[in-house]
């Protein structure tokens, strides 16, 4: 049978050799878009609404991206099965069937997690002393946060359904537009002075784009559901297995950089939980930086075969470590500038906590190849106790914190412990994969610090002479042109994917063919 063309075989992953290189671009493109988009909108809402008002909204915005993180590992479960399945026209209908069985166990999930926040989310705020003013919004707000959860669970799971098919951009430019819609959304507001009601509509809706543009994505190329004999049984039951195991993980990580901030709520106050959202919207921030780079490597390093997956690895490795160097030394050395220039002088006291942040970059840089590797390829398990481990350090470690009024400590507490077992992930990833790692890549290592230090030294200098939103500049373009020759090693694995993904569709057919499935 001669192979269809490309728009007949819809549910096919894009295995072209500059896809690599054209997703981590739309990454960066998408998320310096949403970085830089959202830490300018932060200080705006707060000052059309007030630290305080806003701070209702941090809490509750929180919870709806603490809850649609709870996936339970099905999202990595989705790629893992979705990759495992030949990428052939002959296997379009199982895929097409497995991707209405994730598709149903994520409308199962979204609405029970849905029910769960509108119910439970209101008796938490009886912990918090709530502005008089804002009283009469929380119904409101809890509706459109619900329905906001809701769409964004379902599309949470149609992304992961687009890794497995090598493409993140889809949703990486969808939330460009997002930001952009947010920002002119803030200008309606205050155009037409909706005050707090405004601003949680503006972000809601944002934040459902990305989510509804996957769900179409998806379904543009798998079109209809296929609902048959063994929907559940072949292709639910599985997913549902094979994820069971990495929802410890998922759970984990979940706690890990999610409650935090509900610690702070009722204990400092609605005020510091304004200063405490903005160092984690930071910190959040970076760590997406580091997964943009990371995750398209997932598919690669899935395929790879042993020898050419401790390649990727190195080169994945090699780049979130210089990424996570180079913003951790802009953190360390001007938080001062960033924090006032930022949010204004009146949050200078949370310019030390965001110095902090740098020791959970770090850490992120080294655990997210690791955690890729262990699973995709080896023991999630493994990944998940490693993350759980975490989990037991952090959260009583913040708590212990709160109650020294420090933000500096509760930032501290809140990335330590992920730095601390950084090296341990590292470790236990090398029995799956190995790194490969010599004496010439260590000393490249060596290098990208040393120079990230001198780097840095430079801006304490600059910083000394100019006033902040120059020194900011400044280094932002140094950091810029630095991160951009990183990204030289990008071109060659996109290479060596293309090449991989044709024998590896060979590899499961034939596996599949042998044993009779």
């Amino acid at each position: 049978m001669g192979k269809p063309d490309q728009e007949e075989h819809t549910t096919g992953a894009d295995t072209s050799a500059s896809r690599l290189g054209q997703n981590i671009l739309w990454n960066y493109l998408s998320g310096f878009t949403s970085i830089f988009g959202l830490l300018l909108l932060y200080p705006l809402a707060v000052t059309i609404v007030g630290a305080s008002s806003y701070g209702l909204w941090v809490l509750a915005i929180g919870a709806i991206q603490m809850l649609t993180m709870t996936d339970f590992g099905l999202g990595a479960g989705i790629v893992r099965t979705l990759t495992g399945i030949p990428d052939d026209p002959s296997y379009q209908r199982e895929r097409r069937m497995f991707v209405t069985a994730a598709f149903l166990v994520f409308l199962i999930l979204a609405t029970v997690l849905t029910a769960v926040y509108v119910a439970v989310f209101p008796f938490y705020l009886q912990t918090v002393t709530i502005p008089e003013q804002d009283r009469s919004i929380l119904w409101p707000m809890t509706v459109l946060a619900g329905l906001t959860l809701f769409i964004s669970l379902i599309g949470r799971g149609m992304n992961s359904v687009l890794w497995g098919l090598n493409r993140p951009d889809i949703e990486r430019k969808a939330a460009v537009v997002a930001i952009l819609g947010r920002a002119a959304g803030y200008g309606i507001v205050m155009v037409t002075d909706t005050g707090l009601l405004g601003i949680v509509i503006v972000e809601c809706l944002s934040l459902m784009l990305p989510p509804l543009v996957c769900l179409i994505a998806v379904g543009r190329r798998f079109h209809s559901p296929v609902f048959a004999k063994g929907l559940w049984s072949e292709h639910g039951k599985p997913l549902i297995k094979v994820s069971s195991v990495m929802s410890i993980g998922a759970l984990s990580q979940l706690g890990i950089y999610q409650l935090p901030l509900f610690l702070v709520g009722p204990t400092l106050g609605l005020h510091a939980t304004t200063a405490f959202g903005a160092l984690m919207r930071v910190y959040q921030s970076c760590r997406l930086v580091v997964s943009w780079i990371a995750l398209p490597y997932g598919y690669p390093l899935r395929i790879a075969t042993a020898d050419k997956a401790a390649r990727i690895l190195k080169n994945c490795l090699t780049l979130t470590f210089g990424i996570g160097v180079l913003m951790g030394t802009a953190l360390a050395v001007i938080p001062t500038e960033l924090m006032t220039a930022w949010m204004g002088d009146d949050f200078a006291f949370a310019a030390t906590g965001l110095a902090m942040l740098t020791f959970g970059i770090m850490g992120e840089a080294i655990t997210q190849p690791a955690n890729l590797v262990m699973n995709l390829r080896g023991s999630p398990m493994r990944a998940s106790m490693l993350s759980l481990a975490v989990l037991v350090l952090t959260l009583p470690s913040v708590w212990a914190a709160t109650h020294t009024d420090s933000i500096t400590l509760v930032a501290l507490a809140t990335v330590l412990p992920s730095f601390l077992l950084s090296g341990l992930q590292m470790y236990l990833a090398e029995k799956d994969v190995s790194y490969g790692i010599v004496k010439a890549d260590l000393m490249r290592w060596t290098g990208m610090v040393a120079g990230a230090v001198a780097f840095g030294g430079v801006a304490l200098i600059l910083a000394h002479f100019l006033p902040a939103w120059p020194t900011i500049a400044v280094v932002g373009a140094g950091l810029a042109v630095m991160a951009l020759r990183m990204l030289k090693l990008v071109r060659a694995d996109g290479a060596v994917v293309a090449e991989m993904s044709e024998e590896n569709s060979e590899a499961l057919m034939g596996k599949r063919e042998a044993t009779g499935d």
